[in-house]
């Protein structure tokens, strides 16, 4: 398959599995060009990370600030992913799962994008002024669902049982603390 139909393929799957539809995982390519192929996901998924990072601004911010502190902020968000993805193909191996890895992260890749869209969903309500109750419920409810998009792939593609996919939820999200606290340290903040 080219470049642009497998793109699309897997945006489609993802998008499928996001609403809990384990044949989306059908559509997505998970050989070796499936795999380099599902790092894509991270630039569809930078321009969501892209607007929250700048919900963040401070209000009295300064242009060249601002473009260091969203360049930071992507840069976390890049190496954090990639990060997630070392991490789990060495643990793969480890528990006898190797095999599955391919398929996992290649379904993992592409979630990421669905992920980001409803957490970008989740704090909309708040830029747009609507009551602080409302904002926080739509940002739990759309955080929550991204976590359980994550969960429900690792269950259908690695064969985690229902503990085993929580734990890696928790450290896909550790992972994004850690490095972010350390971009904090690094860069003085």
């Amino acid at each position: 398959m080219t470049l642009l139909p497998s793109l699309s393929a897997s945006l489609h799957g993802a998008m499928l599995l996001g609403r809990g539809k384990a044949h989306g995982i059908l559509l997505m390519q998970a050989d070796a060009r499936g795999v380099a192929r599902s790092f894509w996901a991270i630039f569809f998924a930078l321009p969501s990370v892209a607007y929250i990072a700048t919900t963040e601004f401070p209000p009295d911010i300064h242009r060249a600030a601002a473009v260091l502190f969203l360049i930071r902020h992507l840069a976390v968000f890049v190496v954090a992913w990639l990060g997630f993805a070392v991490f789990s193909h060495r643990l793969a191996g480890r528990i006898g799962r190797g095999p599955l890895w391919p398929r996992m992260i290649v379904a993992w890749n592409w979630c990421g994008v669905p992920e980001n869209m409803l957490v970008f969903l989740g704090v909309l309500p708040g830029v747009l002024g609507v009551p602080h109750i409302v904002d926080q419920v739509a940002q739990v409810a759309t955080f929550g669902w991204a976590i359980w998009i994550e969960w429900f792939v690792f269950r259908l593609t690695f064969g985690a049982g229902p503990l085993l996919a929580v734990w890696l939820v928790m450290v896909d999200q550790s992972i994004g603390v850690l490095v972010t606290l350390a971009a904090s340290a690094f860069s003085g903040q």
